[in-house]
């Protein structure tokens, strides 16, 4: 039987993100909204996580899914600016804090639930370089807000305490699944929202509906994404947080991938369409590292059937709906850009636009930005390869960033913060952090596809967190992911959700 995605976890979670996304455009236009409204949710996250920790982690969950950035609401007080991202998870880190105090006084054991964790040994030693890397960029004089920008984001895999706490406390396995689960229908529910706002957004833009201004601003100011005009009259909606439209379709499409003819019912149909429309969304991003992350996690899902012993007929009965699903995704875009109600303004040729997009690596001002970076930090790398030069480190390149330009028309621009991921955890951490880093992610993925006696359900849910941290590792290649609260976040869940059934791997 088919794992239930769509449960009422999925609806629930799908109307209050509908809620908080309408009161977030309202917040922009009347600030005292905004304000409001931050207020509400991290008093709703507090109450919610004094009552049952877990409802906190799931609204912290939530938030991370669908904020990109973390500003959908934010508090300011003069220069300061609180994102609702950090207050929310301050608040849920608080009262698992304060729990935890409260039972050591009580018990007089402190029992932190992490420490079972069977990616302990890995996990530790990665927050050791964090350490060393915050540590390092003092040593080094790095410019305090520098420093303190550039390593508050790591501070989200704090979260790791709570969320394992939650799972621990569960004393079945089947209770620990339903757990994982739940958070799951909460991602899916969160790709299927940012699929439709991504449509949303194309077809207002493509058709110049009145107030796509002010939900431009709005777009900006919150950080939710960009919105690029391209030649042709199309528009490229890219949302930072699409990254789990990416993970939501392989779910979509490994879920799909279960169901044999008998079970070809509304929930089969469901998943097809949620992955066409997903993929569709990918395309509309127009980001070429979600697009490799694409096609590498693809490249994954076979091996992962032929261990759970697919026919080759079945393995062939689903290449071909994911060739339906990439024809119908393509239809969906160009539908939208070019529905005749109003006249759109576009004239565009999308097959010539999606492959343009794809092989033309430095034409456009982010990519040509990108490769000028490359070789900077190269040369910065070089300087401390072994030990990094810590967090708040600096590069100076030449960057043809519209928006850079209008405040610095020589171009030159010095940041702590790069799209090459991998990268800039290699210049942070040195070459040991970054190979404690990639060790962690490789044991999780090894676990995934260790043979098992597991349930059916678990074992699709172990392969989705498997394949979909693969595809978020190959886009952190040109794009910040595995050093942002988006990528740790799917990370810490990933490896939870893998605790259950494998054996230590040290």
């Amino acid at each position: 039987m088919t794992l239930d995605i769509f449960g009422k976890k999925f609806k629930l979670t799908f109307l209050i993100i509908l809620l908080a996304e309408m009161l977030s455009f309202t917040g922009y236009i009347f600030s005292p909204i905004n304000k409001l409204v931050f207020v509400v949710l991290v008093v709703v996250t507090l109450i919610l996580s004094l009552y049952k920790l877990e409802y906190g982690i799931f609204a912290v969950l939530g938030e991370l899914f669908i904020g990109s950035k973390g500003y959908l609401f934010y508090f300011t007080a003069g220069k300061l600016v609180v994102s609702v991202r950090i207050a929310m998870w301050a608040t849920v880190m608080a009262v698992w804090f304060f729990g935890l105090i409260a039972s050591w006084i009580k018990t007089k054991k402190l029992d932190l639930h992490f420490f079972r964790s069977k990616f302990l040994v890995y996990f530790g030693t990665l927050f050791i370089f964090i350490i060393w890397a915050l540590i390092n960029g003092f040593m080094r004089h790095n410019t305090l807000s520098n420093i303190f920008f550039d390593f508050n984001g790591w501070l989200y895999f704090l979260l790791v305490f709570p969320l394992y706490s939650v799972f621990f406390s569960k004393k079945e396995e089947g209770e620990r699944n339903k757990f994982i689960l739940d958070i799951a229908q909460i991602m899916a529910a969160s790709a299927l929202w940012l699929t439709l706002e991504t449509f949303f957004l194309l077809y207002v833009f493509s058709h110049d509906i009145y107030g796509a201004a002010a939900i431009y601003k709005w777009i900006r100011t919150t950080g939710v994404g960009e919105i690029t005009p391209f030649v042709g009259g199309f528009f490229r909606i890219f949302i930072q947080s699409q990254i789990f439209v990416l993970a939501g379709f392989f779910l979509f499409v490994i879920l799909s991938a279960q169901d044999t003819k008998e079970e070809i019912n509304k929930t089969a149909w469901l998943l097809f369409l949620s992955g066409a429309a997903g993929l569709s969304a990918i395309l509309i991003s127009l980001s070429r590292s979600f697009w490799l992350g694409l096609a590498v996690g693809l490249f994954f899902f076979f091996p992962f059937m032929i261990r759970d012993k697919f026919s080759l007929k079945k393995i062939l009965s689903i290449s071909g709906r994911l060739v339906v699903m990439a024809v119908l995704s393509f239809i969906i875009l160009i539908a939208i850009a070019k529905f005749p109600i109003p006249k759109p303004i576009g004239n565009f040729d999308a097959a010539e636009l999606l492959s343009g997009r794809a092989t033309d690596l430095s034409g456009e001002a982010g990519a040509s930005s990108r490769w000028a970076l490359l070789p900077k930090l190269e040369d910065k790398i070089k300087q401390s390869p072994f030990l990094g030069s810590g967090f708040g480190t600096t590069v100076t390149y030449q960057t043809k960033d519209p928006r850079i330009l209008e405040s610095n028309p020589t171009g030159e621009y010095t940041t702590y913060a790069f799209e090459w991921g991998w990268l800039d955890i290699w210049l942070k951490f040195g070459l040991l952090g970054l190979l404690s880093y990639i060790i962690l992610i490789g044991a999780i993925i090894y676990a995934a596809t260790k043979k098992n006696s597991l349930a059916a359900n678990d074992k699709i849910l172990n392969s989705w967190f498997a394949i979909g941290l693969i595809a978020i590792c190959v886009v952190s290649i040109s794009s910040p992911y595995t050093n942002h609260p988006l990528g740790i976040g799917y990370l810490i869940l990933a490896a939870a959700a893998l605790e259950n059934s494998f054996p230590k791997l040290i």
